[in-house]
Formats: structure tokens, C-alpha cells, sequence
């Protein structure tokens, strides 16, 4: 044990000293045998006073002081002051940018242990994920519904299960402990605790009738608002289409909705599916149209103006709100719209923004997201937008590719340089806008592309910037060789490089492609032939480290990496 931790602390050690031969000349003087931890009064860490010793513990490690911890009774006292686990959670976590699980902006108010949780999760989940060999700690499964008589006789003679796993979610503030799962007219939320394998249904709601066309959480934690649901009639060979906000009933273990609206009646075919849900606006359709949900029949749309007519197919792929403006990602090209405000009757009036730009990509892509990282306070005040990451899947006879196109923000003007704009600008309302009054650069072409297989798809990004696609991979166990649907981990990253001599400080986002899969299911001939495998559909919560998947079969899986 003596040896164990001498080679600990001298690991630690090591990494935080700019000179590493500099611990050896403090080890020399302050030691005489060949262990740092000595039983002989005066040597050795042990006779450091606590002050000191904090000072030793903070230079190392999360796992090193767990270690340091198991060595003695007054390391293990020392290691559980609330001092320790406070820095080392600012230093080793946050300063870092990593999510720090069941965050809350007053730290202060946490107790020893609650700090050290949070800390040992966010690092023992980021060390996995980024290892060159990720796996998942724990998993838990259990089927979303229990087939009735009729529907286990019918299954025997058919392949197709009758309440496959459209979605599964999220809901961001619940720690990923809460999870939704979308079957063909049924909504149920599941309580999944971290600890055990039990699964918890704790609400549910059923859509007789009706087949739902999308559905997504809300991004406001604070919200009474959980999901926006929008589902579809078909009455005849038309379609009526609702729009509804549902809350969250624990108590009466259901979905209790908040708000209401028909969209259409009598239409020949079903809408585009809704995006995004911000607290109260809502963003649904194509072109892309805001709704206040809590004002009825109040709808701004993103008008004709802004899309741009294009020979290539040009759906809107996904829509992201950074601060004052709309990232709308279409095939063909990326816009970035000034979004309204809303007075107190809910109507659309100018917002703080007037600048819109587009930019038309080269190839037509098939799928994307986007990564939208996040600022300190201090951050937010000296620059004029988020870095932004937009990932592209795209499909063309030359192969298949990721492409990533970066928005770096520009600096905010300094009250010089804007009294300086101002007397040299012409009037607002007298000239065309520039590039630079742009809050972002405009990315010209992809920053990076990667070359993936044909089979790649269903790409997944949390909140803090990790992700995942899926795509079919040949694996070998032993003698055999099989295909296995892999998830592809990756982690997209964004840093401020300060200036240096002529060079204005800037920003650098950064993509790391985890080699190693994630996660590997076997798949039969019939799966690849058709493209049909029984992975449906998957989410992840980067926060604290948890996929979950849902199946064809109506299975859910839980996979924990932290």
C-alpha cells in the first residue's frame, strides 16, 4: 500500500509541475526512505500540517485522491472536507467545461458529499467516454408495454410488433432519471433511477385514433411546459392536425395539457414535424413558424422572403435559437433569421435583431445538428454570440461524409470603436447590412470532413457537446465474424485562444471522433438488406452520461457510462 501510493502521488504530482524533475529534488530533501509515507515522526506526507496538505491534494487528481483517501485515517478525514471536493469540482470539472451533473449556480449551498458526487460522476463519465475503449458501466431494459393475448398470437405469425419505439427522451432538468417514450398513439414517462434495476412508470397518455408526428421536450427546465405533441387524424383520405403543450402530472400519474391548437383540417397529407419548444415559443413547419403557445392563434412565420429558392432539395433539417437570432439548417443551405419579440398580447414585433444572412453549402445533406456551446457571464458580455458547431451528413457519388461548418462569434465593439462606426456609417434605414454587422462569421466551406460508411445515420448530440451515429460495422469474436450496429462516439468541444501579439483573441471549435464504438448490437442479413435494423431510435443526456435506445421490438435500453 505504501509503494501503491507513493507511485500515486508521484503520478499526481507530476502532471500539475510545469518541470517534473522538480518533485524528484523535493522528494529527495524532504525524505530519507524509500517511501513517502513513513511511520517515523517528521517525514513524509503525514508530518505536512493540513494546510499544506490541502495544497498536495489539490494538484492531483480525482482518482488519486480517492486512492490517497484508502491509505489512512486522516487522509481519509482530510480528503472529505467540503474545501477539497469545491475545488476540485471548480478546477477539474468546470474551468474544464465539462456538464456538471444536477448542476445548481449556487455551489455554496452544497454539502461535502454532494460536491464530491457531482465531481466523481462528471469526471468518471468524461475519463470513459473519451478513453480508447468507452463501455457502458450498467445497463437496464425493460419492454414499454405488455402485449395482450390477442397481440402475442398475432406476433407469432408476424414479424412486425405492433407498439414499436418511435422516441425516446430526455427531459432536461431531471438529471436523466426521467425518461419519454413515443409509441404509434401512446406517450409514457418512465422513472429510471441510477441506482437498481427497477423502472418506474410514473405517467401516460393515449391518442386513440390519431398516429403522432413528432414530439420534443422543452429545452427550459423551468417550464411548466414539458412536451409539445403534434398529432395527426386521418378522417377519409384527409387529415385534421392538432398541435398540443402538455404538463407533466406525477400525481395522477398522466399529461395534462396546457394548450391547444388545430393547425389544419382536411389536408391531403400530414405537416412537417415541430423542432423545438423554448419555454413558451414553440418552432414547427416548414417554412419555420414561432408560436407562443400561451397566446391562442397567435403564429409568426419566417416569411418567403428568407427561403431562397434552390434546384437541390432544401427541407429544413433542424432549427437551433441562439440568443437573438434563428439557425435554420436546410439541405442546401444555412440561415441565420433575426427573431421577433412578442408584446404582452403575444404579436410579433421587431426584436433586438435586424441582421439575416444565408450561406448555400455545396452538397444537399440528408441530416445535421447542431452544437451550440455554452459562455461564462464574462464571456457573454465581451462577445456577440455562442460558438456554434453545425454537423452535416452528406450523401453524394463520391462517398459519404460528416462535414463540420463552424459560427465563431465576433467581438462586441468597444465604446470607441462604436462612437468611430457611427460617424463614419451612413443612416440604418440607407444602407444594405454588411458582413460585419453579422453577430458570427459565416463559415465559406466545411472546416473538417470525415468519411463514414454508407450505413451511417441517426446522428445525436447532447446539450454539452457529445454524440454519437449509428453505422454498421463487421466484427470478430473468436473465429466468427458477424455485422453489429455501433454507435460512433464523438465530442465536439469550442476554446478561447487568447490573443497573442498582432493576433486578436478568437474562438476554436475542436471534433474528436471516438474510434472505438460506444455500443454494438448484432443485426441479421434481413436488417442490412432492407435497412430496417430494430434499432429505432436513441437519445443521449451528456450531463450525466446516459443513452437510451428504443427498439422495433418495443424494448427500451438504458446504458449508464459514468
Amino acid at each position: 500500500m505504501t509503494r501503491l501510493m507513493s507511485d500515486i502521488c508521484h503520478f499526481g504530482l507530476q502532471d500539475c509541475l510545469q518541470d517534473p524533475s522538480t518533485l524528484d529534488v523535493l522528494i529527495s530533501k524532504s525524505i530519507s526512505t524509500p517511501s513517502i509515507i513513513s511511520p517515523s515522526p517528521g517525514t513524509g506526507l503525514t508530518s505536512l500540517p493540513d494546510d499544506v496538505l490541502l495544497l498536495v491534494i489539490s494538484l492531483i487528481g480525482v482518482e488519486d485522491i480517492l486512492a490517497l483517501r484508502m491509505t489512512s485515517k486522516r487522509f481519509s478525514s482530510v480528503t472529505r472536507q467540503r474545501w477539497v471536493w469545491s475545488d476540485v469540482l471548480k478546477h477539474h470539472v468546470i474551468d474544464r467545461r465539462l456538464p456538471v451533473p444536477a448542476f445548481i449556480a449556487d455551489l455554496k449551498s452544497l454539502s461535502a458529499k454532494e460536491l464530491e458526487v457531482r465531481a466523481i460522476h462528471a469526471s468518471r463519465f468524461h475519463r470513459n467516454w473519451s478513453s480508447s475503449h468507452p463501455r457502458s458501466m450498467r445497463n437496464v431494459e425493460f419492454f414499454a408495454r405488455e402485449l395482450t393475448a390477442e397481440e402475442a398470437s398475432s406476433l407469432e405469425l408476424s414479424t412486425v410488433h405492433p407498439h414499436p419505439i418511435s422516441h425516446v427522451f430526455f427531459p432536461p432538468g431531471h438529471h436523466g432519471e426521467l425518461l419519454i417514450t413515443v409509441e404509434r398513439d401512446r406517450v409514457a414517462c418512465w422513472e429510471v433511477p441510477f441506482e437498481g434495476s427497477e423502472v418506474f412508470l410514473i405517467a401516460e397518455r393515449h391518442l386513440p385514433s390519431c398516429v403522432i408526428d413528432g414530439l420534443v421536450v422543452n429545452e427550459d427546465p423551468d417550464n411548466e411546459a414539458v412536451l409539445f405533441v403534434m398529432f395527426s387524424r386521418l378522417t377519409g383520405s384527409v387529415y385534421d392536425i392538432t398541435a398540443e403543450v402538455w404538463s407533466l402530472d406525477k400525481f395522477h400519474g398522466s399529461f395534462v395539457t396546457l394548450g391547444s391548437e388545430c393547425l389544419a383540417r382536411n389536408v391531403p397529407r400530414r405537416l412537417p414535424p415541430i423542432t423545438r419548444l423554448y419555454g413558451d415559443l414553440a418552432l414547427l413547419g416548414d417554412p419555420v413558424i414561432l408560436w407562443n403557445w400561451k397566446q391562442k392563434g397567435h403564429f409568426f412565420s419566417m416569411n418567403s422572403g428568407n427561403i431562397h429558392p434552390s434546384p437541390t432539395p432544401d427541407r429544413v433539417l433542424t432549427v437551433q435559437l441562439v440568443r437573438n437570432h434563428l439557425l435554420v439548417v436546410r439541405q442546401s443551405h444555412i440561415q441565420l433569421l433575426p427573431t421577433p419579440g412578442f408584446d404582452e398580447t403575444g404579436r410579433a414585433v421587431q426584436g433586438l435583431s435586424t441582421f439575416g444572412a444565408f450561406l448555400h453549402v455545396q452538397d444537399p445533406a440528408v441530416e445535421a445538428v447542431v452544437i451550440v456551446h455554452e459562455m461564462t457571464d464574462e464571456e457573454r458580455e465581451a462577445w456577440q454570440f455562442n460558438p456554434v458547431t453545425i454537423l452535416m451528413r452528406v450523401t453524394t457519388d463520391d462517398g459519404h461524409t460528416i462535414r463540420k461548418y463552424d459560427l465563431l462569434p465576433r467581438p462586441v465593439a468597444s465604446p470607441e470603436e462604436a462612437a468611430e462606426n457611427e460617424i463614419h456609417d451612413e443612416p440604418e434605414t440607407a444602407r444594405r447590412p454588411r458582413p460585419t454587422d453579422s453577430p458570427c462569421t459565416l463559415p465559406v466551406r466545411p472546416s473538417q470532413m470525415i468519411e463514414v460508411s454508407p450505413s451511417c445515420g441517426n446522428l445525436v448530440v447532447g446539450q454539452n457537446g457529445k454524440g454519437f451515429w449509428m453505422e454498421t460495422q463487421n466484427l470478430t469474436r473468436g473465429h466468427s465474424t458477424f455485422p453489429a450496429r455501433c454507435f460512433v462516439g464523438f465530442d465536439v468541444t469550442s476554446h478561447l485562444i487568447p490573443a497573442r501579439e498582432s493576433q486578436p483573441s478568437r474562438w476554436e471549435n475542436v471534433l474528436e471522433i471516438r474510434k472505438n464504438g460506444l455500443y454494438k448490437s448484432r443485426v441479421g442479413p434481413g436488417e442490412i438488406h432492407e435497412r430496417k435494423y430494430r434499432i429505432l431510435t436513441s437519445s443521449l443526456e451528456d450531463t450525466v452520461g446516459r443513452i437510451a435506445i428504443g427498439r422495433r421490438d418495443g424494448k427500451v435500453e438504458i446504458l449508464d457510462f459514468a
